[in-house]
């Protein structure tokens, strides 16, 4: 056990130092400010530099701030120390796939491969090692990975969770379901299988997808996300008058929710109300500067008022934020303004 240990450890302190870069993050940790907690932890491990302890939860203070650098170096060292912290091997991984550099993603999935060797039966480190394959799209491991918990624990609601997201991933909307409801089954509070499911009825078009809506916002009431596709639901449906209340009711909640008045603007623009679908987009873009299909819609619905030199202001902000976003382009050509 012990010679394997070391492996491991090996390994995953190569993986770190194969992918440092040098206080690539450094000015991240400076244009945030001083932070009282650095500060502290920094001065307690002056004092006492091996204590793995300090270092991890200083590299959690790093990772906050986005000193990726910074935090790998603290973790590397903190592993050093003690190689038996699953926690350890956890934020390692956290750090490298949002650090994003070239190769990260791998490295990130090679330190939760180390760690679900290190602790073969902890069912967290086998959930966050599925969770990262799903976003890796590496489906069949996923899936793999999560047999390993349900030969442990066949009653393991979270494994069935991650088992449907990835089926989802995948297209299989059959299987997704079946884990789901499976999931739901062992632990009704779960209010992300609920909402899954009914996204995936709302696609359906089949109104039980308002219960698995209903099941999550019994969960928890301050679930926006969940009213939210509920009322996109109706506006699928063409009930237009149920989804509007779901939406201002969000607002009254949220008055920053832009995707609240996104969709009203887009309610508003089947129904020919050209002005209410454009004030709607208009407040999409001033809650959300950064909502690029807000931009474009805005310019659409200029467009058809006759503004045009508001709809080539706007689609010419989408197309410059976005430039892979298509209708933006297409847009302007037809307008004889290409973007530049």
């Amino acid at each position: 056990m012990i010679r394997n240990v070391i492996l491991f450890l090996a390994v995953v302190l190569s993986v770190v130092w194969a992918g440092c870069g040098g206080d690539k993050t450094k000015q991240a940790v400076q244009d945030a400010g001083p932070d009282p907690e650095l500060a502290l932890l920094t001065q307690q491990l002056e004092q006492n530099p091996e204590n793995d302890s300090l270092l991890f939860r200083r590299a959690e203070v790093y990772y906050n701030l986005e000193g990726y650098d910074e935090a790998l170096r603290d973790l590397s060292q903190a592993i050093r120390l003690d190689s038996l912290q699953p926690q350890y091997y956890h934020l390692l991984a956290d750090v490298l796939l949002d650090y994003a550099r070239p190769n990260d993603s791998k490295r990130a999935i090679d330190v939760l491969l180390t760690a679900a060797h290190l602790f073969p039966g902890r069912a967290q480190t086998l959930l966050k090692l599925s969770e990262f394959q799903l976003i890796v799209q590496q489906h069949t491991e996923a899936l793999a990975t999560l047999d390993k918990i349900l030969q442990q624990d066949p009653q393991n609601s979270e494994a069935y969770f991650m088992a449907g997201r990835v089926a989802l991933d995948m297209g299989d909307t059959t299987r997704a379901i079946s884990s789901l409801q499976k999931s739901a089954q062992l632990n009704a509070d779960n209010a992300e299988a609920w909402r899954f499911l009914g996204r995936i009825f709302t696609q359906r078009n089949n109104p039980l997808a308002i219960r698995y809506f209903d099941n999550a916002l019994r969960v928890d009431s301050t679930d926006l996300e969940s009213r939210e596709y509920k009322a996109v639901y109706y506006k699928l449906r063409g009930e237009f008058d149920k989804a509007f209340d779901i939406y201002r009711d969000i607002i009254i909640r949220n008055p920053d929710y832009s995707n609240a008045y996104f969709d009203m603007g887009a309610i508003y623009l089947e129904m020919d109300s050209l002005q209410q679908a454009y004030e709607h987009f208009n407040l999409a873009v001033r809650t959300d500067p950064l909502f690029v299909k807000a931009y474009f819609f805005r310019g659409h619905t200029s467009e058809l008022m006759g503004n045009l030199d508001a709809a080539r202001a706007d689609y010419l902000q989408a197309s410059k934020m976005s430039p892979n976003y298509p209708e933006p382009k297409a847009a302007l050509e037809r307008l004889g303004s290409a973007p530049q």
